[in-house]
Formats: structure tokens, sequence, C-alpha cells
């Protein structure tokens, strides 16, 4: 069965503008590329929802010119779609997950430029988690509880208060670049996902080693403990 909402850490950028003697501009250009890829080869295969994670809370500790080019690239790129139609025309709803706060202002206008452009297209699904900790959401879900004054918790009701609360669950999580961790991606929502840990780094990911990580998964029993 193809997987109806995958997990994605793409990573080994930096290692890949290295390996290839490239700048950190263009290495992660290349990985941003890379997902505009990954996100066609999911619609061919009919998988719904891609949860990618772009900068997490720890990534805010990397250096200041690092922040800069990195955050200058996206927001070229979702001005280019927006120019564009392009996630209009894949009928592509845009979702951010994480704190945006950590982010700078005008990077954050143009993030919810897309997501109100693309609000309510169907039947597929990017959500991007930037200024995202696995750890931070479900702090942020406790405080939003007390806050909202709830006396009784139960798993539906605490969904609600995280960020990501209105898809099912990953069925599959993809890692690039060799690294056996999920550093904290999804905790509350990865439970019962299947976990793939690919060699290549994300921007030498193929359409081939996407597909290989697929067949895998389709070919593993899902007990959810049973």
């Amino acid at each position: 069965m193809i997987p109806a909402h995958i997990g994605i850490i793409p990573d080994g950028n930096r290692r890949f503008g290295e390996k290839y003697n490239l700048s950190l501009a263009k290495a992660y250009e290349l990985g941003i590329n890379k997902l505009k890829d990954v996100l066609e080869w999911s619609r061919e295969l009919g998988i719904k929802i891609v949860t990618v994670w772009s900068f997490s809370t720890e990534n805010i500790n990397r250096s200041f010119r690092e922040r800069k080019i990195f955050f200058s690239l996206i927001e070229k790129k979702v001005k280019e779609a927006l120019k564009n139609n392009e996630l209009i025309d894949d009928k592509v709803e845009v979702k951010m997950i994480g704190n945006l706060k950590i982010l700078p202002t005008s990077l954050v206008k143009i993030l919810k430029r897309i997501e109100e452009k693309t609000e309510g297209n169907k039947p597929y699904r990017l959500n991007v988690a930037i200024g995202y900790g696995g750890r931070q959401e479900i702090l942020d879900a406790c405080n939003k509880l007390i806050k909202a004054g709830v006396k009784k918790v139960n798993e539906k009701i605490f969904r609600r208060f995280l960020y990501l609360n209105d898809v099912p669950d990953p069925d599959l999580i993809i890692r690039t670049s060799g690294e056996y961790r999920l550093s904290g991606f999804l905790p509350w929502h990865g439970a019962y996902a299947e976990l793939i840990f690919l060699k290549p780094l994300w921007p030498e990911l193929t359409k081939e080693d996407f597909l290989n990580a697929i067949r895998e998964f389709e070919q593993r029993e899902r007990r959810f403990g049973k």
C-alpha cells in the first residue's frame, strides 16, 4: 500500500556542498530544488501529504551568514512559486508548522502569503516544518492546554493543540545522508511511522532512491503494537 503521508528529514545539504566544492548558497538551492522533485514523485505515486523538515529550533544556533543565506533562498523560492502559480496549478495546499516567531519578519510574511494563497487546495498537502522542534511542539501544546483551562487531557484533545493537528499521522519517515536518528522530528505523530534511512545526501537523492524507499515500505508489515 502506498503511504498516504510521508515525513522527510532532508539531511546533507552542507556536506553535499563540501563534497562537490559548491558554495553554501548553491548547495542549499539544490536542496530546495530537490524538494520540488520529491513532491512531483510523490504526486505521481498518489501520496497526498508530505511533511518536510526545513529548519529546526536548533538550527537557529548556526552562523548568522548561514541563516541569512538559507532564509533568503526560501524567500526567493516562495516568491517564484507564487509568481508562477506552481503550487496552485499542482493543487497543493501549504501549511507551516513550527514557531515562526524565531524567523525574520520578511520571511514570515511571505510564508503566510503562500499559506493564504494555497488554502483549500486539494488533494495534496505540503507541511513545512520551519522553526520546528519536536520537544517544543509538545511543550507548546501543554502551555496552550493550560491557557485554555483544560482540566483533563486525552490523546484526541492533546492532538488539537499540536502544530500538526489536522492530518493523519505519517505512515513513513525518510531521512537522507546516512544518519540513523530522527533528531526530534514529529515525536508525537511519528510514534508508529515506518522509518527508512537512505545513504545519499539530500541533493543527491534520485527518483530510484525514493521509489526504493516506497517499495521497502510496501513490503513491511505494520502491526501498530498488536
